[in-house]
This record gives structure tokens, sequence and C-alpha cells, in this order.
């Protein structure tokens, strides 16, 4: 969720942190409207997960080098210049473009977001006799629901740019397996998170801190424990159910 000159851009992990805990979304609102909220620094275990995921996608990127045919977008540039550099590369027919930059246009309230891999397919499309379809890299051995939010997501971004819906999309494992989803069976569920989400940064409705499965690796944990704690939560008696 950044401040943008012309408003808000949202991103996937912006909609999967609002599937998981509406609450957290909402604080997200509050500190980016500069609210004197200081969010926690990331856990051990939450940089151990990133520098896990990180070595993933790296090894699958050695694997696509080592195939040749692969543009990377510089992730370090402005994100427009790197929009831009991601719609030169797809017109020149790369057969993978790694960190790909996607945005959904300049509304008040728009999306976009790094892929991780574009990858070209024979389908014909605006582009010429070929097209992309997204792949991303996942530490999980098994799809997650919240994987497809991202998938469909940059996909749909990624159908104005070469004048066609992909058809599928692809999750790299944990343990190498590639899962493939086609996109038409999950669209009409992603594309109505992403309005939820759009309905309450809009206009946010009441929130209040619940424990959930994210909470552990939540930047908010912190600030809610200690609203749990002052308020002499229930949710602090341990093993209380």
């Amino acid at each position: 969720m950044k401040r943008e000159p012309g408003g808000i851009r949202l991103s996937a992990s912006d909609l999967m942190r609002f599937t998981s805990c509406a609450h957290a979304s909402a604080l997200d609102l509050q500190y980016l409207e500069g609210s004197e909220l200081e969010p926690t620094e990331d856990s051990e275990d939450a940089l151990l997960l990133q520098r896990q995921g990180d070595a993933h996608e790296a090894s699958y990127l050695a694997t696509q080098r080592s195939l040749g045919g692969v543009v990377e977008i510089d992730k370090d540039r402005l994100f427009d210049a790197a929009v831009a550099s991601t719609r030169t590369t797809l017109n020149s027919g790369a057969r993978v473009i790694f960190q790909g930059a996607l945005d959904g246009g300049g509304a008040a309230l728009s999306w976009g977001g790094w892929s991780d891999f574009l990858e070209k397919v024979e389908t014909p499309s605006g582009l010429g006799d070929f097209s992309y379809e997204v792949a991303d890299t996942k530490l999980k051995r098994k799809p997650d629901p919240k994987h497809l939010l991202q998938l469909v997501l940059y996909s749909d971004l990624l159908t104005p740019l070469q004048g066609r819906a992909a058809e599928w999309a692809h999750v790299i494992l944990g343990d190498g397996k590639r899962a493939t989803f086609r996109l038409s069976e999950y669209s009409a569920y992603a594309r109505g998170s992403r309005e939820r989400l759009e309905s309450f940064v809009t206009s946010p409705w009441p929130t209040r801190p619940a424990p959930c499965a994210a909470c552990a690796l939540c930047r908010w944990r912190d600030h809610c424990a200690s609203v749990w704690e002052s308020g002499d939560s229930l949710y602090r008696v341990a093993g209380i159910t």
C-alpha cells in the first residue's frame, strides 16, 4: 500500500494481508495517513522465510538463465520506469522476463506490483504470435488459495499489455514442482477479493485486533499485543478456548 501522486497503489501483498486480517489493513491505512503508529521490525522467523524465499527464486532464475533468453527488469529503478521497460521487453518477445513491473493505471485507487517471472508461450496475442503467462516462486510444497489472488492480479494487469487474457498461470513450489492453474476457474473469487479491499480502503469499516494465523509475521503484532494488554483482554489468557 503506497501513496502515489495520483492516489493509492495496492499490491498483492496488501490483498493477501487483508484476506487474513482486515484489522492489519486498517492499521496500514492509518500509518499511510500519517498516524504515529510504529510497525514492528521483521521477526527472525520472517527474515528466515524471506531468505529462503529469495534463495528459491534465485535457484529458479539460475535454471532459466542457463536456458538463455532471460531479460531482468531493474527493481531498483523508479516503478514507472520499470513498467515502461517491462512493456518494451514484452514487445521484444523475450523468452522469460524476471521481475516484470505491472501497473493498473493512474486512478485514485490502482493496483501494481512485480511479477517473479513472465514466461513466453506460443499463443498469439497483440504482441505477435506469442503471449506471456505469470509464474511465481513460493516456498510452500502445496498451493495456497492466496497464491491464486496474486496470480490472477498479475495476469489481469498483464492482459491490456498483450491484448489477450492468459489462460494459465503457474506456481513454482518449494520442492521444485510446478502447479498450473486455469485462471478462469479462480478469477471471480480473486476479483471479488480485490473489490472488497478497494471498498475497505475507500470507506473503512470498524475493525478490532483478534488473533489469527498471520499474527506471528505481522508488522502490527506488538501494537495489537499492547491493545490486548491494556484492555486486559481474554486473548491474553494462556490456553483459553
